[in-house]
């Protein structure tokens, strides 16, 4: 119900339609936001005839989203997917750039350190945000973590804190930075150019010495900050952003170009979008637990509002990789499609990536609306 009322905030009744404002009021977008995420909680088993009810969720077993051919759960290394070593960062939404010594580079391209990142919600108004720097074990250098689960947050929190860099909200207390960011000494490196937050490097005094010491050396600049991106996530280095940031290039708004497929090979183009006034696109991948939990919420909404003119199709990511196409990722697809009874489509992502929309999505699920001329409208990331 509450998703229900959240689609309808923005949807505007006019007596030539529906139309769309651009600019939303902040406490409307906070509540679809908090009401999408309420969806998005853990799953729960179906029924002993392995069929779902209507509005319920289901296993990731049965969703087929953990289990790989063999009939086993799908399994990652968390660290190798910590930030690689680099000659310098640039973090134009944080306003800084530094440099790390060349010893405590090397520690993390050796995957003795763990470089990691972390702000606060992405949809509230942002508090911190902070690059985080681990000391691994063996162990966790070499840990194999189920995808489903709270393996990686266990994980997360397993290596020793040695120190961080980032900002902070202006006047937030040292008692409050140390109990976020399990540091207990801070550095004021100065205030970001627009003056709403404090640079800060941060240690742990309990860590390594000789880490501290390679940490303090670090070379760090505050540069030009540029302002908090609509997707709410300010940890991505310039250089991730190079042709692929979607939300400040005109070019992605314009869908009127689309021509894809749906997961059964079914053609689906721009001409769809103009059978409705709106039409809801709800981004998603086969292995997130909340995107699919959410689905059968969705279909709810779709049924009442599509004789209003709004419908809703979903575009699931991982189908489609830098190999061509995931036929294992496809059969999953249409098995989350025929278990949670979506009355809608899922469709595969196009060359062009919905003409960069898709590119630089940084959470999911992530929904997204388009008008009837193609054109895309405000996005929320449910986390």
């Amino acid at each position: 119900m509450l998703l229900k009322v959240a689609i309808k905030c923005y949807c505007v009744k006019n007596k030539g339609g529906i139309i769309y404002e651009k600019i939303v009021p902040r406490g409307a977008c906070l509540l679809l936001a908090l009401c999408l995420s309420l969806s998005a909680v853990g799953c729960q088993k179906s029924n002993e005839n392995n069929k779902i009810k209507e509005g319920q969720s289901i296993s990731s077993e049965e969703e087929g989203m953990s289990i790989n051919a063999n009939g086993k759960n799908e399994t990652f290394k968390p660290s190798d997917y910590t930030l690689e070593a680099k000659k310098e960062y640039v973090y134009e939404y944080l306003g800084l750039k530094f440099k790390l010594s060349d010893k405590f580079r090397n520690y993390i391209a050796d995957k003795k350190i763990a470089m990691l990142d972390d702000q606060s919600p992405i949809d509230k108004e942002l508090k911190y945000a902070i690059l985080t720097f681990e000391k691994m074990t063996e162990e966790q250098k070499n840990a194999v973590i189920e995808k489903m689960g709270d393996g990686y947050k266990n994980w997360q929190n397993e290596p020793e804190r040695i120190g961080t860099i980032g900002i902070f909200e202006k006047n937030t207390s040292e008692e409050k930075k140390s109990k976020i960011i399990k540091c207990d000494t801070h550095t004021k490196i100065g205030v970001s150019s627009d003056g709403k937050y404090d640079c800060y490097l941060s240690t742990n005094s309990g860590a390594e010495s000789n880490l501290l010491d390679e940490l303090k050396r670090t070379e760090i600049q505050i540069i030009d900050k540029k302002e908090r991106p609509k997707n709410g996530f300010v940890l991505s280095e310039k250089t991730d952003l190079e042709n692929t940031e979607a939300f400040n290039k005109e070019s992605v708004k314009d869908l009127r170009k689309l021509s894809t497929k749906d997961i059964n090979g079914k053609d689906f183009t721009s001409k769809d979008f103009e059978k409705y006034d709106l039409t809801m696109v709800n981004v998603f991948a086969t292995w997130c637990t909340a995107c699919v939990k959410e689905i059968p919420d969705l279909v709810e909404v779709q049924n009442e509002m599509k004789s209003k003119g709004v419908n809703i199709v979903g575009v699931v990511t991982d189908p489609v990789d830098d190999n061509g196409e995931n036929k294992e990722a496809i059969e999953k697809s249409k098995l989350i499609h025929e278990k949670t009874k979506a009355s809608y489509p899922f469709l595969m992502p196009d060359k062009t990536n919905f003409n960069g929309r898709l590119n630089g999505i940084q959470a999911m699920p992530e929904t997204f609306f388009v008008d009837s001329n193609g054109e895309t409208k405000l996005s929320w990331i449910r986390r």
